[in-house]
């Protein structure tokens, strides 16, 4: 019965992250027709994108703690009800300042429902953190895939982007009523004090192998992201119309999705370090050749190859580090996810303002740039004497 609960836990984390994923990837392949709609610049956007992350930062240094006084359920629940409001604000943004608005409540009930999933992997597979996590973030891969067509579907029967949201709070409804229908194992939820969450923090942050890692998620979440959510963008200065280019960004969608299941046939075989290591590598010289090479078929064959070999390395770095703190798994992920926060907040805003001042290009200069140092910090993780004498590679 046990693992029955924990199975069906766990299919629930899939769906609640596919469905919040595609509502909030829309956004990246649309950012040219948003930002004609509300007659603003590239770097406005970048600005709004930025200031949403920071809700997910602010989420993801207090979201741990707060699963950990008040349980795993409930942190749920209010995630879920904060991403209602947004989805129907975001239905009545005509204004820039709407538009903050929702993006800004969306993303942080996005925040605290990524935390519940990490906490669930965290929690329910200890042993299994990331053969676990990588299944439920299979639905965040299919977002990838499907946001990209449902905006080429729209484009072409030609209706406003904004009525999908009301279409969104369908899903969103029927996750409540299942949630108030799961049993969450009460192992999820400790009864731990403010004094002790406290000192596990500060326990936590003092880390090296934690910091290290915090440092590689810092750098690895904002390629992902401003890849991505820029995409469209950079394809729309070669020419390329957004509908067509949304059809690419599927595409690329269907590349982590390989990727994904790639990393988890690689877990088996190869160290977990070793992985992250030789990954940034390949991702590196392939963006590169994105960069340079000037014919669109060769470009978007590199763009899928980057895309299986850059895929599933956060779920990589997060195993790790919360090996390192097996107590405090809750508390470890929030801080983690800060991270990652904090980069894409920073290299939003760089992304935005670059391609609004310069080129459309910039986003693959920022990240090829990014790829160099992950490369540095993950040889670090590999090679430094310090790291080697830590046990990174329990699976």
């Amino acid at each position: 019965m046990g693992k029955i609960r924990e199975s069906k836990l766990l299919i629930y984390a899939f769906f609640q992250i596919m469905f919040l994923a595609i509502a909030r990837s829309i956004i990246g392949p649309l950012i040219p027709l948003i930002s004609g709609e509300l007659n603003i610049g590239l770097d406005f956007i970048g600005s709004a994108i930025a200031l949403s992350i920071f809700a997910l930062f602010f989420v993801s240094l207090t979201a741990g703690n707060l699963i950990e006084i008040i349980g795993l359920k409930k942190v749920l629940f209010i995630g879920l009800g904060i991403n209602f409001t947004g989805s129907i604000l975001l239905f009545f943004s005509n204004t820039f300042s709407m538009f903050i608005l929702a993006y800004f409540l969306m993303e942080l009930g996005v925040g605290m429902l990524v935390i519940g999933n990490l906490s669930i992997a965290g929690n329910l597979y200890p042993t299994r953190k990331a053969s676990s996590l990588l299944k439920i973030n299979f639905g965040n891969t299919l977002a990838f895939i499907i946001s990209p067509l449902l905006v080429s579907l729209i484009l072409y029967i030609n209706i406003d982007w904004r009525y999908y949201y009301i279409i969104h709070l369908i899903p969103l409804i029927i996750l409540v009523i299942i949630l108030s229908r799961i049993d969450i194992p009460w192992h999820i939820k400790a009864d731990t004090s403010l004094q002790s969450l406290f000192s596990a923090n500060k326990k936590i942050i003092k880390n090296p192998a934690f910091i290290l890692c915090g440092i590689i998620i810092f750098f690895y979440v904002p390629v992902m992201n401003t890849f991505y959510v820029w995409f469209t963008s950079y394809f729309t200065s070669l020419k390329i119309g957004l509908d067509v280019s949304s059809l690419f960004l599927s595409i690329y969608g269907v590349s982590i999705f390989f990727g994904m299941l790639l990393r988890n046939k690689l877990f088996k075989h190869f160290k977990k370090k070793r992985l992250l290591f030789f990954s940034f590598i390949i991702s590196f010289f392939l963006l590169i050749g994105v960069l340079f090479i000037e014919n669109l078929f060769a470009k978007n064959i590199l763009i899928f190859l980057f895309g299986i070999s850059v895929a599933g390395n956060f779920t990589i770095t997060f195993s790790i580090s919360a090996e390192l703190f097996p107590k405090y798994t809750n508390t470890a992920s929030g801080l983690t996810v800060a991270f990652g926060n904090l980069g894409i907040m920073i290299f939003q805003y760089v992304s935005g303002y670059m391609s609004e001042y310069y080129s459309r290009n910039s986003v693959l200069y920022i990240n090829i740039s990014i790829l160099f140092i992950l490369i540095i910090a993950t040889a670090f993780l590999n090679y430094h004497k310090k790291f080697s004498r830590i046990s990174l590679d329990l699976e």
